[in-house]
C-alpha cells in the first residue's frame, strides 16, 4: 500500500461499508475512470489503478483488517472515532438521542402538604462522560471492531435472521484498548441534581409535579428527558385526612364524657382547646370548623373529632367499690337511653316469641 493513501476515500464509502458497497462503488469509479473511456489519459489511468488497488485489499475480510490496523496507527484516532460512529448502520451512535423521563418522590409531611410553598429535591441522574463523549475510552484507545468490521452490528445465519447487536464490542463498532478513567468504560458517569419546585396548598399524596426538560440529559444534541415528581405524605401521629376535613381520634375517660370537659387536641397549627359537652357518646363527632386542610377553590376543611370513651382496665379494691356503688345508684334510672330502649326492643321480641319476661 501507497504511504497514506485512503482506500476508503479512493472508493468513495465510509469505513464501515459493507463488501457490497464496496463492490458498487468499484464498479462506479472502475467504470468512470477506465482508459478507454478517457482517451489513453495517464491520470485516469492511475485512477484507475488506484480504484483497482483499494478494491483487492478492501473486498478481502483478511486484507481489510489488516489495512485498517496500519490505517488507524497513520491518520488521527480521532478523526478515525468521528468517521466511525458518523458511518454507523442507521447512525446509531451519532444520532440525537433523548434523554429519558425520571420518577422521584418528594416527601412531607402533613403540615408541608397544608401549607405548599417552594420545596428542594435532590438526586443523581446518569450524564454523558465529557471525558470520552460517552465512547467508553479515549480515542486514541479506540480501534475498529474486527468481528463486526465497524459496523456494531452482527447477523447470525439464515436468510431470515434479523441483525443483532455486535457481542464482541457491545454494538459500538469500537473495541477499547483501555476503558476511560473517569466512567471506567461505561460512557456515562452519575451526578448529583438539584431542583427547585413549588408544591401547592393542600396537595393530597400521589400527586405528581411536571418539571419539562428536568430528567437525564440527551445525548449528542438529543432534547432532555422530564422529570416527574410524586408527592409522598408522610403519615401523621394523631391526623388523618379525609378529604379537606383532618379526623381525630380523642380517647376521654367516662368521667369526661358524662360530665363534660376541656381539652387540649392538635390541629395543623398547633394544640387548641376543645370543649366535650357533658353526656357526649361514644363515636360522635366533634367539629372545629376551619381547622382541616386547605380546599383548592378557597377556604379549608374542618377538623373532625371522634370521641373514643376509654372505660378503665385496672381497678383497685375502693376504685371497683365506687363503680359497683355506681351502677346500683343508676339501675332503672333514665340515665341511659340507649341501654333502655335495647332492653325494650329485646323485651318485645321474648314476647312475640312467648317468653316470660324478666323475674316472670
Amino acid at each position: 500500500m501507497s504511504e497514506h493513501v485512503d482506500y476508503y476515500q479512493v472508493l468513495g464509502v465510509p469505513r464501515t461499508a459493507p463488501i457490497e458497497q464496496i463492490k458498487a462503488a468499484y464498479r462506479r469509479q472502475a467504470l468512470r475512470h477506465h482508459p478507454d473511456k478517457n482517451g489513453g489519459s495517464g491520470e485516469a489511468e492511475e485512477r484507475f489503478k488506484r480504484c483497482s488497488e483499494a478494491f483487492t485489499t478492501l473486498a478481502d475480510a483478511t486484507t481489510r483488517a489488516a489495512y485498517d490496523a496500519r490505517l488507524w496507527t497513520e491518520l488521527s484516532p480521532s478523526l478515525l472515532v468521528g468517521e466511525l460512529f458518523a458511518g454507523l448502520t442507521g447512525g446509531r451512535w451519532r444520532r440525537r438521542r433523548a434523554g429519558r423521563d425520571l420518577r422521584h418522590e418528594l416527601r412531607l409531611t402533613l403540615e408541608q402538604s397544608a401549607i405548599g410553598g417552594r420545596h428542594r429535591l435532590s438526586f443523581v441522574v446518569e450524564s454523558v462522560c465529557e471525558l470520552c463523549d460517552g465512547f467508553g475510552a479515549a480515542a486514541e484507545q479506540l480501534s475498529p471492531c474486527a468481528e463486526c468490521e465497524g459496523r456494531g452490528e452482527w447477523r447470525p445465519p439464515g436468510v431470515l435472521a434479523l441483525p443483532r447487536p455486535c457481542p464482541h464490542c457491545g454494538g459500538r463498532g469500537l473495541r477499547s484498548r483501555s476503558a476511560c478513567r473517569r466512567c471506567a468504560g461505561v460512557g456515562v458517569v452519575e451526578l448529583s441534581r438539584e431542583v427547585e419546585l413549588r408544591v401547592r396548598a393542600g396537595s393530597v399524596d400521589g400527586e405528581t409535579l411536571t418539571l419539562l426538560g428536568q430528567g437525564e440529559p440527551g445525548r449528542h444534541g438529543g432534547r432532555a428527558g422530564d422529570l416527574y415528581v410524586i408527592v409522598r405524605i408522610v403519615n401523621h401521629p394523631l391526623l388523618s385526612r379525609r378529604g379537606d376535613d383532618l379526623l381525630l381520634e380523642l380517647p376521654v375517660g367516662p368521667a369526661a364524657a358524662v360530665l363534660g370537659d376541656t381539652v387540649e387536641v392538635p390541629t395543623l397549627e398547633g394544640e387548641v382547646r376543645l370543649r366535650i359537652p357533658a353526656g357526649t357518646q361514644a363515636g360522635e363527632l366533634l367539629r372545629l370548623a376551619g381547622r382541616g386542610m386547605p380546599r383548592s377553590g378557597g377556604g379549608r376543611g374542618d377538623l373532625l373529632v371522634r370521641v373514643a370513651v376509654e372505660t378503665p382496665v385496672e381497678l383497685g379494691d375502693e376504685q371497683r367499690a365506687l363503680w359497683a356503688q355506681l351502677a346500683l345508684g343508676a339501675a332503672g334510672a333514665p340515665s341511659y337511653p340507649r341501654a333502655r330502649r335495647f332492653d325494650e326492643a329485646l323485651a318485645l321480641l321474648r314476647a312475640q316469641r312467648g317468653e316470660p319476661r324478666d323475674g316472670g
